[in-house]
């Protein structure tokens, strides 16, 4: 019997490898390792792969990507032979092939949430694609019970289209790094790639008057544009706290690991997440955890009296200051139940849920 072939459109898995890159490396990673079905990966360029991959060299252009995964694609989908198709990243191709099944994995819908956070191309593009995509899918994948709201909500589609498989921790954040302190002084951290969406701003003017911090420093990794860069150093210096924000920039997943692991917390205050991965990562490195009282975070955080509302600075304030003063057997009590609760969310678990959905397709 011939094997069925799985075609995947991996094109942004060539980028940095956070968020939603690293979730096609993560989860495919752990398929590939089985045997069940053989995977062709499509992209733009060949320069990171994870296993046998097609390319159209000609779309290698930030303003001819919706053009590959909305059109061109269709071109390596024949040539293949695909059974099933899988949008990783809310978008299938415009107009099916015939005897092909079709999954698209929704991660959010931030740009119709908060469609300032985006060019007006970006929302176009993503406002156009996600509703073709969700309509026409056999199967839509939710990464979240939030993000399966936020689709019923902004499109008629029937829910038991609607399938949710959370993502996972990767077993690494599990395992003690032994290495020397990158940071020695006493910390707390956040990560971000955009310090506005994910509200860093409110955390620096916070810590600019929080007395209790005063022997802390502010550590903020993540690889962020120039601009944005530019603009978070203005702020930081503004507020006179320059020497007491450390700004990291990209760190490697064992450098990241860690900066979990020797951070007095984490916070992680964003206005809207469709998961939320380094929440997790952070429960699973045995540091305390504060994030938001909005969308996903509510989901992946079990005590929920370390949520804050990420538009009241007060509120983000008195957090942190309760969590530093926090008696050791309540903060080991915290840590042990974040630590427990991570274990839930493991990649061979997601990958298992997806093989199934393959099968069932067949």
């Amino acid at each position: 019997m011939d094997k069925t072939i799985i075609g995947v459109n991996s094109r942004i898995y060539q980028q940095a490898n956070t968020g939603i890159p690293y979730f096609i490396k993560s989860l495919y990673e752990n398929l590939l390792k089985k045997s069940d079905y053989e995977y062709i990966f499509f992209q733009t360029n060949n320069n990171k792969s994870l296993g046998e991959t097609r390319i159209i060299k000609a779309a290698d252009k930030s303003f001819l990507y919706p053009l590959f995964d909305l059109f061109l694609i269709n071109k390596l989908i024949k040539k293949e032979g695909i059974n099933i198709f899988h949008g990783a990243s809310n978008i299938i191709p415009f107009f099916k092939k015939k005897n092909v099944r079709y999954i698209v994995t929704i991660h959010d819908l931030s740009f119709k949430i908060f469609p300032e956070n985006h060019s007006k191309l970006f929302n176009l593009y993503y406002n156009l694609g996600t509703a073709r995509s969700v309509k026409n899918a056999e199967v839509i994948v939710s990464v979240s019970e939030n993000t399966k709201r936020d689709i019923l909500k902004f499109y008629n589609v029937p829910e038991n289209k609607i399938k949710v498989i959370h993502l996972g921790v990767n077993e690494i954040f599990f395992k003690r790094n032994k290495k020397t302190r990158l940071i020695k002084s006493k910390y707390f951290l956040s990560i971000t790639t955009h310090p506005k969406r994910k509200n860093i701003y409110s955390v620096i003017e916070a810590f600019s008057k929080n007395k209790d911090l005063k022997d802390l420093k502010y550590v903020i990794a993540g690889y962020m544009p120039e601009e944005q860069l530019e603009l978070l150093k203005n702020k930081i210096e503004e507020l006179g706290l320059k020497g007491r924000v450390i700004l990291f920039g990209y760190a490697k997943e064992e450098d990241l690991i860690n900066l979990y692991q020797n951070a007095e917390f984490f916070i992680y205050p964003s206005f809207y997440e469709g998961f939320g991965f380094p929440v997790l990562e952070s429960m699973a490195c045995k540091c305390p955890v504060i994030t938001s009282n909005n969308s996903s975070l509510i989901e992946i955080t079990p005590n929920k009296k370390w949520l804050v509302n990420p538009y009241d600075l007060k509120d983000i304030s008195n957090k942190m200051s309760n969590l530093i003063k926090l008696k050791n057997k309540e903060k080991e009590k915290l840590i042990n139940l974040n630590y427990n609760f991570s274990k839930k969310f493991s990649w061979d678990k997601t990958a298992k849920e997806y093989s199934k959905l393959f099968k069932d397709l067949k």
